[in-house]
């Protein structure tokens, strides 16, 4: 998803795997390694030098892109945390976002999604990955003109339900099944908005029907 840049930056970049995965395939010359974790930065030094890059990245310690100039990458990659915080992540930096974003979360995509229609990028790609029983969207982002995303699309992805690729609709099943869950609980507690709460949750289900319906 990463494309060719000269300087690439992870953010958030623990023990340094994608950077070094990025120089020794060629998407990138240069790597900025940035994150909060002295003792994450200290295994990234160490992979770096086993591999023969030590030269080829920068590490960092500090939050976010505060650890990286404004116009010094050309591509920066977020992965492993909630959708929320890459949001935050990418709020707090706003002016220093280089155009190209690749973005991935553990949960919350949605909101993820939301914070790029509506901050001027627009998704170019999408793929999603099962591991572990755990699903992992994972977004190409470019600078430009954005549009804005109804709430199947937030959730699952404008490409994703364009591209209809078959790990999609065990995703949707997925999600299906967990709020029959939530909804069968809340069925048997005694919770304040009880009959409005089961009827949001009974379109929702009736959305993810018709999504269904056309993968």
């Amino acid at each position: 998803m990463v494309p060719e840049s000269e300087t690439v930056a992870d953010i958030g970049c623990d023990h340094g795997k994608v950077a070094v995965w990025l120089l020794k395939n060629g998407k990138a010359k240069y790597a900025v390694c940035g994150d909060l974790s002295g003792r994450s930065l200290d295994k990234a030094r160490r992979l770096a030098r086993s591999k023969g890059l030590k030269d080829a990245v920068s590490l960092r310690e500090g939050s976010g892109f505060d650890v990286v100039e404004k116009g010094e990458a050309q591509a920066a990659v977020v992965a492993g945390m909630g959708g929320e915080l890459i949001s935050t992540i990418l709020e707090k930096g706003k002016d220093r976002l280089p155009d190209s974003l690749v973005l991935s979360c553990n949960k919350g995509s949605g909101v993820m999604r939301k914070w790029l229609s509506e901050n001027g990028f627009t998704i170019e790609d999408e793929d999603l990955v099962l591991e572990n029983r755990h699903y992992y969207p994972v977004i190409r982002a470019q600078r430009g003109e954005s549009q804005p995303l109804n709430d199947m699309e937030l959730e699952f992805g404008p490409v994703l339900l364009a591209k209809k690729p078959k790990l999609l609709k065990y995703y949707v099943n997925h999600r299906i099944d967990q709020t029959k869950a939530i909804r069968a609980k809340l069925l048997k507690t005694k919770a304040a908005r009880k009959e409005e709460l089961l009827a949001e949750i009974d379109e929702r289900l009736k959305a993810y029907g018709e999504v269904l319906k056309c993968l």
